[in-house]
């Protein structure tokens, strides 16, 4: 008897102990669940008054308030922390608060972002009221110090930084617009932060708003806001978010050289697209489809509508609004005449370049700025020629005619340096690819085509910030050293 009083004493103090340690990894588990880390899906668009939205008559909040509703359903959170007129000298004391916040103030880190969007402009920061180059100049260095300030600011406080590039005002003369480009291409070269290329969507052309996509000569109207959206990468948090790398020009020896193929790469944007450029370089002489951009064609509407604008008064306002055809678009880029050649989305007009396809490599640029209407043709940096014509981009092919009933496949192409962008490229940018720079603004593909193997239905590698991707079609296609 007492042999079993005994044995349940010890099977009690067992089981209490048990319990003890049961109770304890409970708690321990609760307590990593407390710890682990919430998912950084905070982003704060820190700008001055078209990052907050003014001219946006629908009440949308902007380009900003749209950013918002693109990426809800991705699981991010987007926060308006602009101010009207502000510049890289006024914005800085919004930051955080210094003591007592003050009333009606937008600062950045009470948002507590993960990451922030950047949206300022030379034209705030003064850049037309120098009267000589050296103030504007003095401007120019001001925004640019200013802009490094933030970037540096922001990822010493652990925040990614991403910046908007320069846009359009109508009191721009061509001084100002080349500061503007000038700004814009040493952000998108050299700087080691993604940014979204505004002037690739707005610009007519000569640094002014295109007609029917603004509010007043500062801002744009609720289109102009539709087409700077267009410009960001819909899946660049994403790829931030995994820590994907700032692209580098790729290195490695390499490229794709392709035979009898009528698809053999691909690319369908999975999110609306309107500007875009495409870049490659090519190496061919038969006569033959290069790469083709099929889409709609897009209806441009324009109407007068008369806006309350407060103290402002009552105005008469210009929009023009775009929306998809019935009508199919096939823009092709082809050796026609022995001479790199494009034609038009309708078929009907045709650029023909004076350079000859000898065999030689060509870095070719086919540039569409949806608000302006308007098609640019670069071979070799240099424009060949333009186009009026809108259409809305679904599907890139690079090495082929697309599969049309009356395509014939390729003979022989040599391609490399595939680039598709999510805005227009000017003739600065156009330039500078071809003399063997990467822009990183609104780059949504960068695959260099020199993997290893490529096989029908996979992925080419793309070093862009963006989680899209190219596709390996049809055709014989191979990796070649030289």
């Amino acid at each position: 008897m007492a042999y079993i009083i005994r044995a349940m004493k010890q099977l009690l103090s067992r089981s209490r102990l048990l319990g003890v340690a049961l109770g304890a990894i409970s708690t321990a588990a609760v307590l990593v669940q407390a710890q682990a880390p919430v998912p950084k899906h905070r982003i704060a668009i820190f700008g001055s008054s078209v990052a907050n939205g003014t001219g946006d008559e629908l009440n949308k909040e902007g380009y900003t308030g749209r950013l918002r509703d693109m990426l809800a359903p991705r699981g991010w959170q987007v926060f308006n922390q602009s101010r009207g007129g502000d510049n890289t000298k006024t914005m800085a004391p919004r930051w955080a608060p210094d003591g007592e916040p003050r009333a009606n103030t937008k600062y950045l880190m009470t948002a507590n972002p993960d990451y922030v969007m950047f949206g300022l402009s030379l034209g705030n920061e003064g850049i037309k009221n120098g009267t000589t180059t050296a103030e504007k100049d003095a401007i120019y260095a001001q925004f640019e110090s200013g802009m490094r300030e933030f970037v540096a600011k922001a990822r010493a406080n652990h925040i990614v930084p991403i910046v908007t590039l320069c846009y359009t005002r109508n009191d721009f003369t061509e001084l100002e617009y080349g500061y503007t480009r000038r700004m814009n291409l040493l952000i998108s070269s050299t700087w080691d932060v993604p940014s979204a290329n505004f002037l690739g969507a707005v610009d007519d052309g000569t640094g002014k708003w295109a007609k029917g996509f603004w509010w007043d000569s500062l801002h744009p109207n609720a289109s102009g806001h539709d087409e700077l959206t267009a410009t960001i990468v819909p899946t660049l948090f994403d790829a931030l978010d995994r820590g994907t790398p700032m692209p580098k020009k790729s290195t490695a020896a390499g490229f794709v050289r392709i035979t009898n193929g009528f698809t053999p790469i691909e690319f369908e944007p999975a999110d609306l697209m309107h500007p875009f450029a495409l870049a490659f370089d090519v190496r061919g002489e038969s006569p033959t489809d290069v790469a083709v951009v099929s889409g709609v064609m897009l209806d441009a509407s324009t109407q007068i509508k008369h806006i309350e604008r407060g103290r402002g008064g009552a105005v008469d306002l210009e929009e023009t609004t775009l929306a998809a055809s019935n009508q199919p678009a096939l823009a092709r880029v082809s050796i026609v005449g022995g001479a790199w050649t494009y034609t038009s989305a309708n078929g009907h007009d045709r650029v023909q370049s004076t350079v000859q396809a000898d065999g030689q490599w060509h870095h070719i640029v086919l540039s569409h700025y949806t608000a302006r209407g308007e098609t640019l043709f670069f071979v070799d940096g240099q424009l060949a020629g333009r186009t009026a014509e809108r259409f809305q981009p679904k599907k890139f092919v690079l090495g082929g005619p697309g599969a049309g009933d009356m395509a014939t496949p390729t003979r022989r192409l040599d391609v490399k340096e595939l680039m598709i962008y999510r805005s227009a490229l000017n003739a600065d940018e156009a330039a500078a690819l071809a003399k063997g720079a990467l822009l990183q603004a609104s780059l949504e593909v960068y695959s260099p085509l020199n993997d290893a193997s490529f096989k029908s239905g996979q992925p080419v590698i793309n070093l862009a910030q963006a989680t899209t991707f190219a596709t390996v079609g049809d055709g014989v296609m191979a990796h070649m050293d030289r």
